[in-house]
């Protein structure tokens, strides 16, 4: 059951090329090459990140070449090229979060997700790791938010510690575990009928 759930949760966010293409053709008719910026923006608000087909989807429908397109997505660090966890961890690296060791705590979850510099999404696709600017919540330092990838979901913790971490990710993977079991159970209940 884990290895289905965590196959489901991978390829969930991942959109048909088709998909892609069709709704790149809708945004990019009326636009000019000035509007890349925009157009990338539109792509990564429809689907949380810009994937390969988006890109190549834009170079193509705007007659730039790919290379300047894939420059401009990865210059800005706005742009994302993989697509988000269910659950995007975000470590706050303001003064005060800085000051108690939150650098440590950023460290401490990526080696905890099996994350490496280049890659900020888990392999099963529950958890992207970000560090993030000030909060506004000093008080609480170092601070973490976990928030689900469609922004719905915002939870945030405070005097965070590797232990207090490591709980927290746990509660979430059960969590979700739970999730995902109970919608593939309720799937094949449907199948049955």
């Amino acid at each position: 059951m884990h290895k289905s759930a965590t196959t489901l949760l991978a390829s969930s966010n991942i959109p048909s090329k088709n998909e892609v293409y069709l709704f790149v053709s809708k945004i990019t008719s009326k636009s000019s090459r000035n509007n890349l910026i925009k157009i990338l923006q539109a792509v990564q608000n429809r689907y949380g990140y810009l994937p390969e087909a988006g890109l190549k989807a834009i170079s193509q429908f705007m007659n730039i070449p790919l290379s300047r397109v894939y420059g401009v997505a990865t210059f800005y660090h706005q742009f994302k090229l993989e697509p988000p966890g269910r659950y995007v961890i975000l470590v706050c690296m303001g003064t005060a979060c800085h000051a108690k060791g939150n650098m440590n705590n950023y460290e401490f979850l990526r080696l905890l997700l099996g994350l490496d510099s280049n890659k900020h999404t888990t392999e099963d696709g529950m958890f992207s790791l970000e560090s993030a600017r000030c909060f506004g919540c000093c008080s609480l330092a170092p601070v973490i938010m976990i928030m689900s990838s469609d922004g719905s979901y915002k939870r945030l913790y405070g005097h965070v510690t590797p232990m207090l971490l490591k709980k927290i990710i746990n509660e979430y993977r059960v969590k979700v575990l739970k999730e995902v079991t109970i919608h593939v159970g309720h799937t094949k209940r449907n199948f049955v009928r």
